[in-house]
């Protein structure tokens, strides 16, 4: 299994930033991204907006794990973000995601985010997530006085973990709103490693499905 660790060598996100990275793994591949620090969403400052698409496409029995560090969406940014997985048969992906709705003392700038995975070319989760309209998001039904939101995904097998929602296909997705990070990875991060050990364990006894040295490809953009 290959660990790659993902590194900013710049600020942003900034005012007419646009940050593309593609995640390619061939049949049985097995990589593990982590990051060495989190990403901040800044003050636009009347400015167009940022960008941060990601795109994801695992091949038969490929196997990716992502431990992604906080998103912080600072008052005043004004944030595009997409990310799409597409999945062959016996893939799957672990990935974690967690935004921090402005920092201390702030309310949340404007960030549209959506995720759409698909499974041997059919939809099987989508969702959105837009920080325009305070009052909805501060509402009891969204994320009330939440300043965290923060959710570890599994996709193409399914966690054994009663809190989680299963999805109508092999998937299952924890979103925790929290009024911190702290109380958000207390249970949070007990559920990524146990989900981990899931994902890899299974994938083991996909291992047929692969090459014995399976190819895979990371590339990146910013502008």
């Amino acid at each position: 299994m290959a660990r790659v660790a993902l590194v900013q060598t710049t600020a942003s996100l900034l005012a007419g930033d646009e940050v593309a990275l593609d995640v390619r793994l061939g049949p049985g591949a097995r990589l593990e991204l982590v990051e060495v620090a989190g990403l901040v969403a800044h003050d636009v400052r009347g400015g167009t907006p940022a960008r941060l698409d990601v795109e994801v496409v695992l091949g038969p029995g490929a196997c990716l794990s992502w431990d992604a560090q906080p998103l912080v969406l600072a008052a005043g940014c004004d944030l595009r973000r997409t990310t799409s997985v597409e999945l062959a048969a016996g893939a799957a992906a672990l990935l974690r995601d967690t935004v921090v709705l402005g920092r201390t003392g702030q309310e949340p700038g404007r960030a549209h985010s959506a995720l759409h995975v698909a499974l041997e070319g059919r939809p099987l989760h989508a969702e959105q997530l837009d920080t325009a309209d305070l009052p909805l998001l501060r509402s009891a039904v969204v994320l009330g006085d939440a300043r965290v939101l923060d959710a570890v995904a599994l996709f193409g097998r399914r966690a054994a973990d009663r809190d989680a929602l299963q999805l109508a296909g092999p998937g299952s997705v924890l979103p925790v709103p929290a009024p911190s990070l702290a109380a958000a990875h207390r249970r949070t991060g007990p559920a990524a490693r146990a989900w981990r050990r899931t994902l890899f364990t299974q994938t083991d006894d996909l291992a047929d499905l692969g090459a014995s040295h399976p190819p895979w490809s990371l590339t990146g953009s910013t502008t």
